[in-house]
């Protein structure tokens, strides 16, 4: 089988290589899976950087999610049974034709989601449904402060916040964003331009967040910090602002004690390959059904995709990498 490997940390461009593996097979409680679609996610890129919270043993493939085919169940295995397109709970690895992983996994993908939403239905996501649906556990009479309000997950959050009912409010790095995100359902959009964002802020929210998720991190995530609402609670979930950098301070979240103290706000670090570590498997597997659902429903939308051969690995890399995208990049095994 073809599979995508890399020996050592670096640049991707520099580090990955296609090979030729034997295939897998299963063992009990196991189920080999022919990858249809794998995305390329930044993530990727920092799991061969070397700079990810969850690194590989090397050699090893990249790859974080897919949708597949079960093609062989192992001993004792009762199921998704072969022919069933599925989706992988906690993957590291689809970057290849085959893999073989745990049967109870594995989620079966409803018959109206598309293979090209199939591929990209967990880790963004998921990541949204858990912030708001699990940790916050929100409902129509909450609201929810939101940075980095043009991403992926934050405009997953928005679709969510129309189907559960609880408020929004955004912040956008850009004027430019204010509109879009207002027409995507935002109830309240700031610009982080402004320099009074912060008091704008605690006046949306009558006093400061409640609930709040921040994947930007840096000096607007430690200003967030500070308009917290006593009790406040803020999941760190990125840390958009550290991409690119060098200099150690870059990664840094310069926090103001006093207020964080006599408020006795939480500031919280949150990662999704850990939720899925320290989550049982029946309560992961129901998230990603629901999402699923959703998709199958039309309540949820995700970015349309672009299909890459592996002979296209390069130009998959450099749509992911910050280049020009004309939709999600999706490495085609099919």
């Amino acid at each position: 089988m073809e599979a995508f490997v890399f020996e050592r940390n670096g640049e991707p461009t520099q580090v990955l290589h296609l090979s030729d593996l034997p295939d897998p097979l299963p063992g009990p409680g196991e189920a080999l899976v022919r990858i249809l679609l794998a995305p390329v996610h930044p993530s990727d890129l920092h799991i061969m950087r070397g700079r990810y919270g969850r690194q590989p043993s090397l050699p090893a493939s990249p790859g974080i999610e897919c949708v597949a085919v079960v093609e062989k169940l192992g001993a004792d295995v009762a199921g998704p049974p072969p022919g069933t397109r599925v989706v992988l709970l906690n993957a590291l690895g689809t970057w290849r034709q085959r893999v073989v992983y745990p049967a109870e996994q594995l989620v079966a993908v409803p018959e109206d989601v598309t293979d090209d939403d199939a591929a990209q239905a967990v880790i963004n996501p998921v990541t949204a449904w858990a912030l708001t649906m699990v940790e916050h556990r929100l409902t129509a009479a909450d609201q929810l402060t939101q940075t980095a309000a043009g991403s992926t997950v934050a405009r997953l959050v928005l679709q969510l916040a129309q189907s559960e009912g609880f408020r929004t409010v955004n912040l956008v790095r850009r004027r430019a964003q204010v509109e879009e995100i207002t027409r995507l359902g935002g109830d309240a959009v700031l610009c982080t331009e402004d320099e009074d964002w912060p008091q704008q802020l605690v006046d949306a929210t009558d006093g400061g967040p409640m609930t709040a998720i921040d994947s930007v991190a840096g000096r607007v995530g430690a200003t967030l910090v500070r308009t917290l609402a006593p009790g406040g609670r803020l999941l760190v979930f990125g840390a958009l602002s550290s991409h690119r950098q060098t200099d150690p301070a870059a990664f840094e979240m310069p926090i103001f004690a006093p207020g964080l103290i006599y408020r006795s706000a939480r500031v919280e670090g949150w990662f999704l390959p850990r939720w899925f570590d320290t989550t049982p498997i029946a309560q992961s597997a129901d998230a990603a059904r629901s999402i699923l659902a959703r998709l199958a429903n039309g309540t949820l939308r995700l970015p349309p995709a672009v299909r890459f051969k592996p002979a296209e690995i390069a130009d998959a890399l450099a749509a992911a990498d910050g280049g020009v995208q004309a939709g999600k990049p999706l490495l085609d095994f099919s």
